[in-house]
């Protein structure tokens, strides 16, 4: 599913992981990583890491559509540690 986002706004990302067992687990760090097109070109695209912050059992991290051109941006949240868990998924920033 693909979320909509107003350009010049924030998006904010909040991740939990659970184990096999549906076990809430918490790996020792996350990354949030964002890739969209450049506003100079609108095609070129690129991807900004952001490290996400650790509150109870939930990771989040807050990005702003400013840095991005109008269009399709697709976002990926990384486990750190022992897991190799990933969350993605797609992002469509429109105009204002």
């Amino acid at each position: 599913m693909t979320t909509n986002i107003t350009q010049n706004n924030t998006a904010q990302f909040v991740a939990e992981f659970v184990d096999i067992t549906g076990n809430i687990t918490v790996p020792s760090g996350a990354v949030l990583s964002i890739t969209y097109p450049l506003p100079t070109t609108g095609i070129t695209l690129t991807t900004t890491n952001i490290t996400m912050g650790l509150i109870n059992s939930f990771f989040t991290a807050t990005w702003f559509s400013s840095v991005s051109a109008l269009g399709a941006a697709t976002w990926a949240i990384t486990a750190s540690g022992g897991s190799s868990a990933t969350i993605t998924g797609d992002l469509r920033i429109i105009t204002p």
